[in-house]
């Protein structure tokens, strides 16, 4: 996340408005430097038609440069599961974000994670550590300090069988479903997603 991106998100723009609306608003700033720039040159013709067209596209692929849009940053492909009793330590109503020791994703996770804690103290965020033992819980908890639940996976082939390999694995729960994003399919639409479900329950 940008310093734009998180302006936008702390003043409760979805998270996909959030992520497009830094674009808009370079398109818009070259548009309105073109006009100064067409204004202040007095061109006609095709220089001014060149110049309107040009300039705001610059400053967009210049935005672009640094913050590219990228396949995966839109996804919201999840697979949903209904509960069984395998599951039952998958508790109601929460993220739980399936994390592996050291993993350097899910360290990454938690950036978001913790916008989205800040966004909705009322959602309940849990890393749960699908291999290892106390230890592993401690690494997470000196990460994530305590903005998040942190457990350790007692059925560790139900938690991976739901992660399939890819960690993260994000697991919203409620009674009788749970929708499951890997890291690749869990995109500014799922972000949005959880947020909605969530904050129905």
């Amino acid at each position: 996340m940008n310093s734009l991106e998180t302006f936008f998100l702390s003043y409760d723009f979805s998270w996909v408005a959030s992520r497009l609306f830094p674009y808009a608003l370079f398109l818009l700033i070259g548009l309105l430097c073109s006009l100064l720039v067409v204004w202040r040159f007095k061109f006609i013709g095709h220089i001014r038609i060149l110049f309107l067209i040009s300039l705001p596209l610059v400053f967009v692929s210049f935005y672009f440069s640094f913050y590219p849009i990228y396949q995966g940053d839109f996804a919201n492909d999840k697979s949903v599961f209904q509960r069984n009793r395998s599951m039952l330590e998958l508790k109601e109503n929460r993220l739980i974000v399936l994390s592996l020791p050291g993993c350097p994703y899910c360290l990454e996770s938690m950036e978001r994670m913790r916008i989205m804690k800040q966004r909705h103290p009322e959602i309940t965020i849990e890393y749960k550590v699908c291999h290892g033992d106390s230890s592993a819980i401690k690494w997470f908890q000196s990460k994530g300090k305590g903005d998040f639940d942190y457990s350790l996976a007692s059925d560790v082939k139900m938690t991976s069988k739901l992660a399939q390999g890819l960690y993260p694995t994000y697991v919203l729960t409620n009674q009788s479903i749970l929708r499951v994003w890997s890291v690749e399919q869990f995109g500014m639409a799922a972000l949005d997603e959880v947020e909605e479900v969530l904050n129905k329950k």
